[in-house]
């Protein structure tokens, strides 16, 4: 819906930028009360059109008269014209009495000539010869291309088989393919080889031909044939050692190894991931501790796990807790958030009283920084009340009630229909205040606003048929 201005409006010299005159297809769907001075662009004629205050008339008073005149074999059509869109049309008029296009050419002197006799007129096409614009003025001659059909082939020679391959083409200076030469290939009789295998032990082998190596597996070891050249060989997932075993640098353990005698590192061991399982109890200072001993030596003390961050809840301490959670673990709130509904800040300590907590209950919040609240800093505070500001407590909670009704700061009024202004009278005391009118559809209009301390005045330039209300909000 277009905006409706009452008013006239002065854009104190400035320029409207990318604007669209009315469009529209004809005088009558203009409008039908127009007045002078009144545009619009017909879309039919493709004209700017204005009102003079008796008829529509194109932008400019009209077309002037357009005289044209024929020219050596040309016509033009029409001759003259004097409104509206002319078009003018150029007909060819070259006709020389029986003359015909076979026998006779105009020139570029606008005469007519005859064609010579005797001179070649046109080119024809030959094997692989093609010719564009063969009846001149000038043609071009062209060798075809060719396409060349590829044929393949396949064989499996075995030993002694033979066959046939390209070995060399000749071609003339033109390329084009004169000769080629065959060649055929046979294959050797037969394979042979000979390799030897040793080992840290036994006696070296020798492989002939035909011989199959076996790669045997052995204690803790077993083989794999893949592929078909290809023997894997692996250490077995469960490893039984007798006797001592000396490990040197580091070592990893995918899985369970069971050592029945000592067994003396001095690199490092790499359990990755895997655990040491059976163990005793420790009896010297260097000795490895069971989980059975250190939980003894901690049980009911606090055992700090770090920080929690209660915005993202990480570790999961309230959403879905791990069962591994103990009596006594303390978290450090790091950032602030709630814990099981609560509200926790950075600095608060979380202690867990009892094994896997899964509710507010289970847990002791130890609060670190409660402070006077002032404007940054969020602590115990009281709220007061202010103008239109009424403050009530309940259960700790503090309830803000803004006591500035709607009507004390708002006003309406009218401008009567018939009549050009109307006035809303307020107390507000300010000249802050905004004014908005709307027609009897609700549509927003624009009006000539004027303000005082203690009255808005809106004000149109010509009547209308029904009432506009002026509204009036306060502002600040």
């Amino acid at each position: 819906m277009a905006i409706n201005f009452l008013n006239s409006i002065d854009l104190n010299q400035n320029e409207i930028l990318q604007g669209v005159i009315e469009n529209q297809p004809n005088d009558a769907a203009a409008g039908s009360s127009p007045v002078k001075g009144q545009l619009y662009f017909n879309t039919t004629s493709n004209v700017l059109k204005q009102y003079n205050g008796t008829s529509w008339e194109e932008v400019g008073g009209g077309v002037e008269t357009i005289t044209t005149t024929d020219g050596t074999y040309i016509n033009l059509t029409p001759n003259s014209a004097t409104a509206g869109a002319v078009t003018v049309t150029a007909d060819l008029s070259a006709a020389d009495g029986t003359a015909s296009a076979a026998s006779r050419f105009l020139t570029k002197d606008n005469t007519w000539a005859t064609v010579p006799q005797g001179d070649i007129t046109a080119l024809t096409e030959g094997t692989y010869i093609g010719i564009t614009n063969p009846n001149g003025p000038i043609p071009t001659i062209n060798h075809d291309l060719t396409s060349r059909t590829d044929t393949t082939s396949s064989g499996s020679p075995g030993y002694a088989g033979t066959f046939t391959a390209v070995d060399s083409v000749t071609t003339n200076s033109t390329g084009h393919v004169t000769a080629l030469n065959l060649k055929t290939v046979t294959m050797p009789s037969a394979e042979s080889y000979t390799f030897s295998v040793t080992g840290d032990s036994g006696t070296n082998q020798t492989i002939n031909s035909g011989n199959t190596l076996d790669v045997a597996g052995g204690t803790n070891i077993s083989t794999v044939v893949g592929a078909t050249d290809t023997v894997t060989v692996n250490l077995n997932d469960t490893i039984t050692l007798q006797g001592n075993l000396t490990v040197q640098g580091m070592s990893t353990f995918n899985d369970e190894v069971t050592i029945d005698a000592d067994a003396s590192i001095t690199g490092d061991l790499n359990m990755n991931t895997a655990k040491i399982v059976n163990l005793a109890n420790p009896t010297a200072a260097q000795d490895a501790a069971t989980k059975a001993y250190a939980d003894s030596l901690v049980v009911g003390g606090l055992i700090y796990q770090g920080g929690y961050n209660a915005a993202t809840n990480t570790p999961d301490l309230d959403s879905s807790p791990s069962a591994a959670i103990k009596k006594g673990w303390t978290y450090t709130v790091t950032a602030d958030g709630t814990f099981f509904t609560e509200q926790v800040r950075v600095g608060d300590v979380l202690i867990a009283e009892q094994d896997a907590p899964t509710a507010l209950a289970n847990w002791t919040t130890v609060q670190n920084n409660i402070d006077l609240a002032d404007l940054t800093t969020v602590g115990i505070g009281n709220v007061n009340a202010g103008t239109g500001i009424s403050v009530s407590y309940s259960s700790g909670t503090a309830t803000v009630t803004n006591t500035e009704t709607n009507s004390s700061n708002t006003a309406t009024g009218t401008i009567t229909a018939g009549n050009l202004s109307g006035t809303v009278t307020h107390n507000f005391g300010t000249k802050n205040t905004i004014v908005q009118t709307i027609d009897s559809s609700g549509d927003t209009v624009f009006c000539d606003i004027t303000r005082t301390t203690s009255t808005s005045v809106a004000t149109i330039s010509a009547v209308q048929a029904s009432d506009i209300t002026i509204l009036v909000q306060k502002i600040g």
